[in-house]
């Protein structure tokens, strides 16, 4: 398929989704500015969806929130409504979980922040050492004279 084609079939594959849900809202007898009263989303997110408008779409999260949101006030299956929004050609596709490496990520963090914090207590009991050694210099060489 070249890509003007795929372009093509993507765009209507949004409009047929955006359709879909706006067909689903009208059936129930539901405004748009219903939805966006008793989803609190924007009425620009609320078109944007309801038209294909991926363009004016935030971060996947927002919009998977949104689509939740929407389908919960429509009365439509959630899982249903998010896996037809995930078959979007050009969806916002979420980004891949790897557990192990999150845990490897934090750990470093966490040796990263006990080292840092070895070192300042370490510089502050130099510092402290050198301060009283200094003192005593000081005292030593007061007597001397």
């Amino acid at each position: 398929m070249a890509d003007g084609e795929e372009a093509l079939a993507a765009e209507r594959a949004r409009q047929d989704f955006g359709r879909y849900l706006a067909a689903q809202r009208e059936l129930r007898g539901l405004s748009r500015l219903d939805v966006v009263r008793a989803t609190r989303l924007p009425s620009s997110l609320v078109g944007a969806i309801e038209e294909g408008e991926t363009e004016k779409w935030p971060e996947r999260v927002f919009v998977v929130n949104a689509v939740r949101s929407y389908a919960g006030v429509v009365g439509l299956p959630v899982a249903e409504t998010l896996a037809r929004f995930d078959g979007l050609p050009d969806a916002p596709k979420s980004e891949a979980f790897d557990p192990l490496a999150l845990e490897r990520a934090r750990r470093e963090r966490a040796i990263s922040v006990v080292a840092l914090g070895s070192a300042l207590l370490l510089a502050g009991a130099v510092s402290g050492w050198l301060s009283l050694v200094w003192r005593f210099v000081e005292r030593v060489s007061w007597s001397v004279r």
